[in-house]
């Protein structure tokens, strides 16, 4: 049973690879000084979507532009956390992603650049009906990118909450010691003047 059910996990991922190739896919998290922009070729018709999120920083926002071939500008938008963007290539090109902040620390930006569609590839016409096999291909197939997608922004979501942790505790941390400074000083100034209070008193007789 175990074999089996191992042969038809198996039989499964070769069923996917074949009939879903994978698309073009850049995913990184980097480090973005002050500006930073990347690049990427992209044939005319193309679908493609961008995801952007700032996981580390002073404030989690950043600025994006995305400028096409002959720097047509497809998207600005400044302070952002995160944001998605899903367009068609309207001519063949360069396409220019580039992030920008004002802090004075750097920030570290999650993002994912995929071009095409797992459906462009499928080897039947979109005129022909597809078999049962294939409908439950593609509906796997389409759960998994969603699970993908749900783990991803987990990640994400737990490496901010992460970051914002430390940076709580490391400000507690110095509170707590500034905290103890002020107290020895209080202690060691109730002492002298409870001291010169006695020496007062003696001098006075």
């Amino acid at each position: 049973m175990e074999l089996f059910s191992s042969t038809a996990m198996l039989g499964l991922v070769l069923i996917l690879s074949a009939v879903f190739p994978s698309s073009h896919s850049v995913e990184l998290t980097v480090q973005i000084p002050n500006r930073m922009c990347f690049h990427e070729n992209i044939k005319a018709d193309t679908k493609y979507s961008f995801e952007y999120q700032v996981i580390e920083g002073s404030d989690y926002h950043i600025d994006l532009t995305l400028h096409g071939p002959g720097e047509s500008e497809i998207y600005n938008k400044q302070k952002q956390q995160y944001d998605s963007i899903h367009e068609t290539a309207a001519s063949t090109g360069v396409y220019t992603a580039c992030f920008s902040h004002n802090s004075l620390t750097s920030k570290v930006v999650y993002f994912d650049w995929v071009l095409g569609n797992a459906e462009d590839h499928l080897p039947v016409s979109h005129h022909q009906a597809l078999t049962a096999l294939e409908s439950s291909t593609m509906y796997i197939h389409d759960r998994l990118k969603v699970v993908v997608d749900y783990q991803t922004h987990f990640r994400l979501r737990e490496t901010q909450g992460r970051d914002h942790a430390e940076e709580i505790n490391e400000i507690v941390s110095y509170l707590s010691l500034a905290e103890a400074i002020v107290l020895v000083v209080i202690s060691v100034a109730e002492v002298f003047i409870l001291r010169s209070f006695f020496s007062d008193r003696r001098t006075g007789i």
